[in-house]
């Protein structure tokens, strides 16, 4: 009976050390992240800067920053492009992005997390890419930031970029890179429950 009594006690406060546990979550602060990129022009590649406003990440609560990372999923309207100049950013899509085939959206997942290097696998005008970014940490576990680079060409894009430079040309001075640096900026949110 002791012994019976014993294996109760100790299983009770087995299961109230297990509940006073800090169960804790991460996940995107979807509403203040950031799509940014950068494209270059001119000879001496002279970058401009420019973000969308326009797009949805899916992601699924997640135990940790790794977990979360690896179910992320995300679409992008192009049409959302911003530089901060109206004209040009109706050339951009209407010479670049318009055209593209199977739509203008750019979609993407996660594919893999390896310590700060992330695959990620990008689709845009039909083809599909895994491209290579880099995760950082910010201001104390506060921020996220993924860069990475991409070649529009490897997207079969040149008929679209010289579109572009044409349209372009004089202030571009007939030169238009395909190199795009991209960049997520976005805020982490941890939750911890008792």
């Amino acid at each position: 009976m002791k012994k019976l009594l014993f294996t109760v006690l100790a299983m009770s406060l087995s299961f109230s050390a297990m509940a006073a546990t800090s169960m804790c979550s991460v996940e995107f602060s979807k509403k203040s992240a950031v799509i940014n990129w950068t494209a270059f022009k001119t000879p001496k590649k002279v970058g401009v800067k420019g973000h969308f406003t326009d797009f949805k990440i899916n992601t699924q609560k997640s135990a940790d920053l790794e977990q979360l990372l690896s179910s992320a999923t995300f679409e992008i309207n192009t049409k959302s492009t911003d530089t901060g100049d109206k004209a040009r950013d109706v050339k951009i899509f209407n010479f670049f992005f318009k055209t593209m085939v199977k739509g203008s959206k750019i979609t993407g997942k996660v594919l893999k997390v390896n310590a700060d290097k992330i695959d990620v696998e990008l689709t845009f005008n039909g083809v599909t890419k895994k491209i290579l970014m880099t995760s950082t940490v910010t201001d104390e576990g506060k921020n996220l930031i993924l860069s990475g680079a991409i070649d529009v060409l490897d997207f079969g894009m040149k008929e679209n970029l010289g579109a572009l430079t044409k349209a372009c040309f004089e202030k571009h001075e007939g030169v238009t890179w395909p190199n795009v640096d991209i960049e997520l900026v976005t805020p982490i949110t941890s939750t911890c429950k008792k």
